[in-house]
């Protein structure tokens, strides 16, 4: 596409593209340093204007705290020992400790602001005496500026005290309960500047106040001069004014206003030193361009021009190949690169007859790798289909050994040794699940009717001894019966249940309220706000809520709870002792409780069982202090408790996750709106809606 903007007359010339290509990379290089020039102008002057308002925001910063150094200084002048007594001998003393240990503070004066006199004082003679401060100054205004504090501290203009003295700054205030009388201390502006301004690269700080007056300046000639930048430019709390008139050459200029008095410190550095590094970089960019320009022509007159004529030459050479004369004379004696070049244009055409004989030779090869190919590709589509059907085999005894079908075998595929180890590995495998599957059935057996028979018997005498004496042993013992009954009962369905095949329609509140008498309930309360039907196990289904109930009871509640003489007394299992007329029996022998059978206490755990809104399924969900997030995988694992010394097995809530496997439902375990333990039972089959809607409550 290139090539085709390009007028014909370039094309066609490869001196014209060399030429025209030199001109582009030197007109680009000039591109790129005048683009370098302008961003490196741009961020440099940021930099420098960026530069000059930080030095000058952190000097007025620095200042400020100087200023509030002062303040506190002289309060704590005004209010020490010495000053309270009254003592000038005191006084005296005490404001020489002061001088020597501040160096800030070069005379201190102790005055009669009623009189106009100086009472005692101390610094250096350098400065100013107390004399002459007083006399230069102003008397009136001297002791006027003592007054003014009113027990704040007060700061003078700068002055000089006589002809020739140093400029100077006054602190007063006056002394807490001494009437007519303040401190006032002198502070040598020419110190304070050599001490607190510091020094910035190729540039200097100037702090003038309101009235455009030079206050603190490295150089000590400008101190109280008239500053020649206007205090109108000084337009915002910082900023920057750049190239500046000031003397003999252009300034660039920061600001910063002071907050603890009306100074604004100004950064200053000469323009042709500020953005010296900008001049530098723009002599560097034209002395590139200079070099890449002479460069760019010695390349054309010498390297270029010997170029074209060697592309002229293979030119013609190659033309002449193209139209069939293998007989062209090559010259070979060049021995740069195109000397390389014309020695392989010449083996080309020595060796050109036996590359067209070696071109057919490999075409009839070609053609007979094709045919063997095509044959290996048949034989692969047949092995790829045989392997389909023989997995597709594999799969239905897999899925029937799943179903519970454990006595199908896998024929072994005898086209592939893979595939017939697996089927032999597999085979193996389910014939020891098969044996091992016996076995555990033997165990069930066991467990369900050589133990529960003499678990039944012993359950039976418990009660007639409970019946035949009073003892406080019976109680455990027959606690201890139930909770071997509830073992087996959760062993069962561990070992047993895997799959769910025949379903019936199951009220939501019928099996809730059913497997709540289940249940030692204690002072819970269960709530039911819906009443959908759902295909189930009914039994199984039990199972579901009595662990979600007795798992919310037991981790639920604040504490124990006995129910009352005429509350229904639940034990871990089916067994259950009655009191009074607190339990009515159906048809099947399931305990209902009656309108007084069951109590509720205050801080017993409320259980909510409800249907789940668009999901299909239902929820049982509690306000008691719920799971933590870390914990809500392993209390889905067998044998996990945190309740083993209160006889907790670690079964009830791996037999909700399998019984929901066993249907098919998944199980979600969360945190219900009050913070407790929520679980929800998604995807189960709906085949209608009891006629009884309404919440009920047990």
């Amino acid at each position: 596409m290139t090539r085709r903007l390009l007028p014909r007359f370039v094309r066609k010339r490869y001196a014209v593209k060399f030429v025209l290509a030199l001109g582009l990379v030197t007109l680009a290089i000039a591109a790129v340093g005048g683009y370098s020039y302008l961003h490196a102008n741009e961020v440099i002057g940021e930099e420098t204007r960026d530069g000059l308002v930080t030095n000058a925001e952190i000097q007025a910063q620095n200042l400020d705290e100087w200023l509030t150094r002062m303040e506190v200084q002289m309060r704590s002048i005004s209010e020490s020992a010495a000053f309270q007594s009254g003592d000038d001998r005191d006084i005296n003393l005490y404001l020489w400790s002061v001088v020597e240990r501040d160096r800030d503070i070069d005379a201190a004066y102790y005055i009669d602001t009623r009189n106009e006199t100086v009472l005692t004082s101390t610094g250096s003679a350098s400065v100013a005496s107390a004399e002459s401060v007083t006399t230069y100054y102003g008397r009136q205004e001297f002791t006027a500026l003592a007054q003014q504090s009113h027990g704040d501290v007060v700061i003078s203009d700068p002055f000089r005290p006589s002809e020739g003295a140093a400029p100077v700054l006054l602190f007063a205030t006056t002394i807490p309960e001494r009437p007519n009388r303040a401190v006032i201390a002198v502070a040598n502006l020419r110190d304070i500047s050599e001490t607190h301004l510091h020094d910035i690269n190729a540039g200097r700080f100037v702090v003038v106040d309101a009235a455009g007056t030079v206050v603190l300046a490295e150089d000590e000639s400008r101190l109280l001069e008239t500053d020649a930048l206007e205090t109108t430019r000084y337009d915002s709390a910082s900023g920057f004014v750049p190239g500046q008139s000031l003397g003999d050459s252009k300034t660039e200029v920061g600001f910063a206003r002071m907050e603890a008095h009306d100074w604004v410190v100004t950064s200053r550095v000469p323009t042709g030193e500020a953005y010296a590094l900008r001049t530098d970089i723009l002599t560097q960019i034209l002395a590139t361009l200079f070099v890449v320009g002479a460069g760019a022509a010695l390349l054309a007159a010498t390297i270029g021009r010997d170029t074209v004529d060697a592309v002229r030459t293979l030119g013609s050479s190659a033309r002449e190949l193209t139209d069939g004369n293998l007989d062209v004379a090559i010259d070979r004696d060049r021995e740069d690169e195109f000397g390389d070049l014309y020695e392989a244009f010449d083996v080309m055409r020595v060796s050109l007859r036996d590359q067209i004989l070696d071109a057919e030779r490999a075409r009839e090869e070609a053609e007979s790798a094709r045919r063997e190919a095509w044959d290996e590709k048949e034989a692969s589509e047949r092995r790829r289909r045989h392997l389909e059907r023989t997995a597709e085999a594999y799969g239905e005894v897999m899925r029937a050994c799943a179903d519970g079908d454990l006595a199908e075998r896998i024929d072994p595929d005898e086209e592939s040794e893979a595939m017939a180890e697996v089927a032999r590995s597999f085979n193996e495998m389910m014939a020891d699940v098969q044996e091992r599957n016996e076995q555990l059935r033997t165990v069930s057996n066991v467990l369900s009717h050589d133990l529960r028979n003499p678990l039944n018997v012993a359950v039976g005498r418990a009660e007639l001894l409970a019946d035949e004496t009073e003892s406080d042993h019976v109680e455990p013992l027959v606690e201890s019966l139930d909770r071997i009954d509830a073992i087996i009962d959760d062993a069962l369905v561990l070992a047993l249940q895997r799959r769910v095949e025949d379903t019936l329609p199951v009220a939501l509140s019928d099996v809730a309220r059913r497997s709540w008498t289940h249940v030692d309930t204690g002072d819970a309360t269960l709530v039911v706000d819906e009443n959908p039907r759902f295909a189930a196990d009914p039994d199984l289904a039990a199972h579901v809520f009595e662990n979600l109930f007795r798992n919310s009871v037991e981790h639920g509640s604040t504490g124990s709870r006995i129910p009352s003489d005429d509350a229904v007394e639940h034990g871990s299992t089916g067994n259950r002792t009655v009191s009074g007329d607190a339990v009515e029996h159906d048809s099947t022998g399931s305990r209902i409780p009656s309108d007084d059978a069951v109590e509720h206490g205050d801080d017993g755990v409320t259980v909510t069982v409800g249907a789940l809104g668009d999901a299909r399924g239902f929820y049982v969900e509690d306000d008691g202090p719920g799971i933590p997030e870390s914990d809500r995988a392993s209390v889905l694992e067998p044998g996990y408790t945190t309740n083993r010394a209160g006889g907790g097995t670690g079964f009830g809530l791996p037999i909700v996750l399998q019984v929901a496997d066993a249907h098919g439902w998944d199980l979600t375990l969360c945190e219900s709106a009050s913070g407790g333990a929520r679980f929800e039972l998604s995807d189960v089959e709906r085949v209608g809606r009891d006629t009884d809607d309404a919440a009920s409550l047990v």
